[in-house]
């Protein structure tokens, strides 16, 4: 069995207590996942930080694009005191733990300087806001305590393989090793050579794009030993936080995501070019992918 380390505890504590701004609303630290276009990226974060003068933004660019591009994002971006772009970067792959890595070391960089907002809100270069982010303060001031993001059965899933992301072991990038990914789970399936499972491990899934309060987002970074056992699947970035938040909270704890995003009926996200016919959604603040 591939050895399962869990990440070190951070070297503060979160309270519980809620650290509203001066207007008596709750804080918020984002955190954007980036790997594209030096335009789009710089220009998302400063559009979040023009709009919300309270917020936090980390940003992690992934270690395997372009050296070029990142120094340039710093070059932008360092000398904004609320905007963090983060040296301690991780590959980031579809379908590989990297999505997973990458906002845990984000977390593990706030909470380690300081960053105590109320919530930490998960977006990429592709989350574009819907409202002004004011209304997304209110709306959690209005529902403090509660954790958006989807934490659903397998039912979630529209297309291929469901308890066989987790229960087997998958070490190749579908999308660059097609055939080689393939096969190493044809191997394993014919000989049952499945994952020890932890005891009362429950697996949920849903969308990665989530907003979670300071505790739950501290939560993830200790006692973690049935997260990373999602360290070698298949879309842990679909199951594994889901999976942790299901357990350290309440399910009347737990609401719908914040993002709004769509899949076509092969699971692949739908672009989209404008926000203007999803500006009147009830509880969405951003939208996801646009273009």
């Amino acid at each position: 069995m591939l050895p399962i380390q869990a990440s070190r505890q951070p070297e503060m504590v979160a309270d519980s207590q809620l650290l509203v701004a001066e207007d008596g609303l709750l804080t918020v630290t984002f955190i954007m996942l980036c790997h594209d276009s030096v335009e789009r990226i710089v220009n998302r974060a400063r559009l979040i930080l023009d709009n919300d003068s309270t917020c936090r933004l980390i940003v992690h660019f992934d270690k395997k694009a372009s050296l070029k591009v990142f120094q340039t994002i710093c070059y932008q971006l360092d000398s904004h005191p609320r905007c963090h772009v983060m040296r301690n970067r991780v590959r980031c792959g579809w379908g590989q733990w990297g999505l997973v890595e990458a906002p845990l070391r984000a977390l593990r960089y706030a909470f380690k300087n300081g960053f105590m907002s109320d919530y930490f809100y998960l977006i990429s270069e592709y989350c574009y806001p819907t409202k002004p982010l004011v209304s997304l303060r209110e709306y959690l001031t209005r529902n403090a305590g509660m954790e958006f993001i989807e934490c659903k059965d397998k039912d979630w899933i529209k297309a291929g393989i469901r308890e066989d992301r987790y229960l087997f072991v998958h070490l190749f990038d579908k999308r660059k090793h097609p055939r080689l990914h393939r096969w190493m789970y044809k191997c394993q399936k014919k000989v049952g050579l499945k994952k020890r499972t932890p005891r009362d491990l429950n697996v949920h899934f849903g969308s990665q794009w989530w907003c979670l309060t300071r505790f739950s987002s501290y939560n993830l970074l200790v006692d973690n030993e049935d997260l990373y056992f999602f360290k070698y699947s298949w879309i842990p970035d679909e199951c594994a936080i889901q999976t942790r938040v299901a357990a350290l909270v309440d399910q009347e704890k737990i609401s719908k995501p914040l993002t709004h995003y769509e899949f076509d009926d092969s699971g692949r996200p739908i672009e989209f070019f404008d926000t203007d016919s999803l500006a009147d959604g009830l509880t969405h603040f951003f939208v996801r992918k646009l273009i």
